[in-house]
């Protein structure tokens, strides 16, 4: 057993895009401790009867969403230069996943507030009043039903965002959202783009013809200061 003394935390910040933003987080964390095996990091195990490889995420992806700022905490036995860390996960990383940089945490991931997104909205009612409406929407109180571990419960939306700043590009609506994401108060953005669906009677075709896009920028602490 290594000293505990002696166990390396790491910090790893990568993206997640394409096609891959279908696969779970679940399938994630499995992918992870393979490639983790692959790439000959030396990672450290829980102790007891089942041991697990010590892998911890900030804040789990929703499938569907693509991000360029995903972060993963690992423990190594023995010290690695970063640089070789990132390589070596790299080159068992598949194409659409990009290590972005690797380094010793200085925070606690319990100290992220919200995350920054980027949300398109292709949809037929794409104008510059569908994007005032939508600015104004979250100015106000905007109810919706939200599902919590302890069952369903009307929550105002409005509470759960920081920013949503809509812009018209002819063919689909742009969002600039932060959005809670502290443990209590995560609000995942599928819940926002339902609340502009429901209150804006937009987007109420079958998928195909007007659909949404989200992309995770970064995670911010609780001052909207970077994350890292």
């Amino acid at each position: 057993m290594v000293p505990q003394n002696e166990i390396t935390p790491v910090r790893i910040k990568f993206s997640k895009t394409g096609d891959l933003m279908y696969i779970s987080h679940l399938d994630l964390s499995r992918t992870m401790q393979r490639i983790m095996l692959r790439a000959g990091i030396d990672i450290w195990y829980s102790e007891g009867f089942n041991p697990q490889p010590k892998i911890v995420f900030a804040v789990p992806l929703p499938v569907g969403v693509e991000s360029e700022c995903e972060l993963m905490d690992i423990k190594i036995n023995s010290p690695m230069p970063f640089e070789e860390i990132k390589e070596r996960i790299q080159n068992n990383f598949p194409s659409e996943m990009k290590v972005i940089d690797v380094y010793s945490p200085t925070q606690k991931f319990k100290n992220i507030g919200f995350i920054d997104y980027t949300i398109r909205l292709y949809t037929n009612a794409s104008s510059e009043e569908t994007c005032g409406k939508i600015e104004k929407l979250f100015k106000s109180e905007c109810n919706i039903i939200k599902k919590t571990k302890s069952g369903e419960k009307e929550i105002n939306i409005s509470d759960y965002v920081k920013l949503a700043e809509a812009k018209n590009k002819a063919s689909y609506i742009e969002i600039h959202a932060i959005l809670s994401a502290d443990s209590e108060r995560y609000l995942n953005p599928e819940l926002f783009i339902e609340a502009i669906k429901q209150n804006l009677n937009i987007m109420n075709s079958d998928g195909i013809e007007e659909f949404s896009t989200v992309y995770r920028n970064k995670m911010l602490d609780f001052d909207l200061n970077e994350f890292v």
